[in-house]
């Protein structure tokens, strides 16, 4: 039956056919049937019907994987300005057209086929890469799958896979696009060129008021005070809350009996260093090391040119290099050799100091902070709800904190959020809730609680607000003068670059054109329209083969600088040049555009209808 399928998708009758199905399916713009399919349902493709289920598993995973990326779920409408309700759709109609395929042609899936990719999957495998049963019900039940369910939409990409596989498993790129992308890829230029900088450039004079004048109402976007908001701030967190807490001796001292053992200094050893200079000195002194002989012997015997680096009594934590660290901690006293990260290093071990416990007074600070840990923890939500009851009598938070025992911030914040990094214990994943929060804010209005993350709010109340504005000349003169003067030298760079090019182009040698801004003109290595892997960028190598032999321009790189070329040599790419990688990266390509061109096809002609009322209560949009 694939064969079929096969036979006829290389027929030129269904090439003309996928010549000409190219538009696009946008789920809301083609010609829908809108109608009432049953709630169970949220849309029909031929015979194969969407459930709701479906439709919005695959919607909420789409939201979850966007809020993992942004730290925030957007809500319905931002969801659909992002079009993630037509991208799901489309993808659902996509399987469902394939999905009547399979019910036409009665293409099955093993039980054999589908536990095999099920049980290869490393989503649900251990470690060391074998199927984990707990792992797999874990996942299924996050996702919101029952077994069932999961093993059967499995069943469905078997056979889903097996249509594509068997329609266009085979497409091959043709030969006039794999000779086009072997000349686009290996195709090589010479060119020969030289670079210049705003040394070339005669002096540029101060600039004037009425410049400066000038330029800033030109630029006056580049130039203006944020927007801005004082507040007093109140960040409550388990850490924060456990600094504000007290302990008795008793409470220390029992601490310390519960989890004495626990606390310790840490194992210190005195590390010396050697950086070798190669693997001959690394395999001389360890076979010296095993004949006896002592490191000081080696050093004598052996002109190895090195010194040593003593680190001195240290914790394994003072150690940069993992691999340094390893060898002056697992192991004893004496010379390990290691392989760093910068080269081989001798590592000699002395004096080790083993970690020992401490005594109730060493360990007072730990103690404290454990202690009031564990009390924060128990205490944080109840101090929330003492805050949020005080909250609501509209007092100022200074005087609600002062009366738990904790302090505000007052602080000013910008508009783009300048400013919250000097919010104390404010988490980074809660700054843009508070940001969003404050640009939000009004004066004289009880502003509510912000989540800054797991058990741990934020309160503020709006003091003061500052409008953007203009700044003055005088506010930004210095800064205004070095961005004049930058301006004027880039722009004169770029026009002394363009007469330079004129001259080649004029018929003045390119060695010669060099000569005259004390250059020195040098041709380069074949180059690509990468690059040629060094000095000679993607940009430079655009512009090469932009021209033919002969053709000269100026590239502005990315220090500021010009590099000024002319093409001096052609070379076009032998057809044996065609890697294997690239062959089948442009058959895959050519594949994926037909299966495209064929799947939008099978979808119109089938016919899609949507229960628009079923898809707004899932998107929780108004009727």
């Amino acid at each position: 039956m694939l064969d079929t399928f096969k036979r006829y998708s290389n027929t030129w009758v269904a090439k003309i056919l996928m010549a000409l199905l190219i538009l696009s399916f946008g789920l809301f713009g083609i010609a829908n049937v809108f109608t009432n399919l049953g709630s169970s349902s949220v849309a029909r493709v031929g015979n194969q019907s969407i459930s709701a289920v479906e439709f919005d598993r695959a919607y909420r995973q789409q939201l979850n994987n966007i809020t993992r990326q942004t730290g925030r779920q957007p809500s319905p409408e931002e969801a659909m300005a992002f079009g993630i309700p037509g991208s799901v759709l489309n993808q659902l109609a996509s399987n469902a057209a394939l999905d009547q395929m399979v019910a036409d042609y009665g293409i099955g899936a093993s039980d054999e086929m589908v536990s095999e990719m099920i049980a290869q999957d490393p989503n649900f495998a251990t470690t060391l890469g074998v199927f984990d049963r707990a792992q797999f019900t874990q996942m299924l039940r996050q996702n919101g799958f029952t077994e069932s369910e999961y093993i059967d939409a499995q069943a469905e990409s078997v056979q889903r896979s097996q249509v594509i596989r068997g329609l266009f498993g085979g497409a091959m790129a043709p030969a006039t696009i794999l000779q086009i992308s072997n000349r686009v890829q290996n195709d090589t230029r010479t060119i020969d060129y030289f670079t210049i900088s705003t040394n070339v450039l005669d002096t540029i004079e101060a600039p004037t008021e009425e410049q400066l004048t000038t330029y800033l109402e030109q630029n006056q976007a580049q130039y203006r005070a944020e927007a801005k908001k004082k507040i007093d701030v109140l960040v409550l967190t388990p850490e924060s809350l456990a600094r504000s807490l007290e302990a008795s001796e008793e409470e220390l001292r029992a601490e310390y009996e519960a989890a004495g053992d626990q606390l310790t200094t840490a194992e210190t050893r005195n590390v010396t260093l050697w950086r070798l200079n190669d693997d001959a000195q690394a395999a001389t002194l360890v076979q010296g090391i095993a004949q006896g002989q002592s490191l000081d012997q080696i050093l004598a015997v052996n002109n190895f040119g090195i010194s040593a680096t003593p680190l001195g009594q240290i914790t394994r934590d003072q150690i940069e290099d993992e691999a340094i660290a390893i060898a002056a901690f697992d192991g004893d006293k004496g010379l390990t050799i290691a392989d760093a990260a910068t080269g081989k290093v001798a590592v000699m071990v002395r004096n080790i100091v083993p970690e020992t416990q401490l005594s109730f007074e060493e360990a007072q600070e730990q103690l404290l902070a454990r202690v009031n840990a564990k009390k924060a923890r128990d205490q944080i939500l109840d101090k929330i709800d003492e805050i949020e009851e005080q909250r609501a009598t509209l007092r100022p938070i200074s005087e609600i904190a002062a009366e738990v025992g904790l302090e505000t911030q007052t602080i000013e914040i910008t508009q783009s959020g300048v400013g919250l990094n000097e919010v104390n214990d404010l988490p980074a994943e809660g700054q843009e809730r508070l940001l969003t929060a404050i640009n939000n804010a009004e004066q004289d209005a009880l502003l509510p609680a912000v989540t800054i993350g797991a058990n741990a709010m934020a309160w503020f109340d709006l003091l003061e607000e500052t409008t953007a504005r203009d700044l003055t000349l005088e506010e930004v003169r210095e800064e205004l003068e070095t961005a004049w003067l930058e301006t004027q030298r880039a722009q004169a760079l770029a026009e002394k670059a363009d007469a330079l090019v004129a001259q080649i182009n004029d018929g003045t040698a390119i060695f010669d054109v060099a000569s005259e801004v004390g250059q020195i003109a040098q041709p380069s290595l074949p180059l690509t329209r990468r690059g040629d892997g060094s000095f000679i960028t993607a940009n430079v190598a655009s512009a090469a083969f932009s021209g033919g032999e002969g053709h000269a321009d100026a590239v502005r790189l990315s220090d500021g600088t010009y590099l000024v070329f002319q093409v001096t040599g052609i070379t076009a790419a032998e057809p044996s040049d065609i890697e294997q990688d690239n062959l089948i990266a442009l058959s895959d390509s050519v594949a994926d555009d037909l299966y495209q061109q064929f799947i939008t096809a099978r979808r119109d002609d089938l016919g899609v209808s949507i229960n628009q009322g079923t898809l707004n209560q899932i998107l929780s949009l108004d009727q």
